[in-house]
């Protein structure tokens, strides 16, 4: 082993493997479509073939990695039907989780996440990113239902792989920062129906732009 490959650590090796691999894919550092050579990983993080394996079955039926004729691996590519299937189901979630949240944060949480939308950013992709999610998960997370957050969770992740590679730095921060704030606003205020609306039109934007990306 090598200075620079350090054993991973978790509560399994398959685990930590399959965090560290399914991070890598999330941010892009693996392509979309490159191959996932498990030979070759091993050794870099510090672990037998045997975790990596377990831990692409995981990817495997997370759709984060494909097997092709049963033996060689590759990051799945990004692809208009994944992301349309993602958006279709983040559309009926997302306005509902934001809804019972309006209805259940309290006013210093809802002070918080005003702060949140308040944040400056750069144009780097990932600090992008990063500040948006944050912000959106705030909310997501008052909703009180912790399966609707762990599915939200799962959602965004792979909604997210798209958004740093293809569309992060064409996004304009400040209309973005507008909408977070009227989003707050109508949540301050109580209107959880105008709350979900509101959610609904940001995320419908976000679909389109990341289909006119892979179009």
């Amino acid at each position: 082993m090598t200075a620079t490959e350090t054993p991973l650590r978790f509560h399994t090796k398959a685990e930590a493997v399959y965090e560290e691999l399914r991070r890598r894919i999330l941010r892009g550092e693996l392509a979309p479509s490159s191959p996932l050579n498990q030979d070759a990983l091993a050794p870099e993080l510090g672990v037998s073939v045997t975790p990596v394996r377990e831990a692409v079955r995981r990817l495997e039926a997370e759709g984060l990695v494909q097997f092709h004729a049963h033996k060689s691996v590759v990051v799945s590519p990004l692809t208009l039907s994944e992301i349309s299937e993602i958006y279709d189901v983040r559309l009926q979630l997302d306005p509902y989780a934001a809804a019972l949240a309006t209805a259940r944060a309290s006013e210093d949480t809802l002070a918080q996440i005003e702060t949140m939308a308040r944040t400056q950013v750069s144009r780097d992709p990932l600090e992008q990113t990063a500040v948006n999610r944050a912000f959106h998960r705030a909310i997501y997370a008052e909703s009180g239902n912790r399966l609707l957050t762990e599915t939200l969770d799962r959602l965004w992740e792979r909604t997210d792989r798209y958004r740093i590679m293809l569309v992060s730095s064409e996004v304009d921060v400040r209309q973005v920062v507008r909408e977070h704030l009227e989003i707050v606003a109508a949540m301050q205020s109580r209107r959880s129906r105008l709350v979900a609306k509101l959610i609904r039109a940001h995320v419908s934007k976000a679909r389109a732009g990341i289909e006119s990306a892979l179009d």
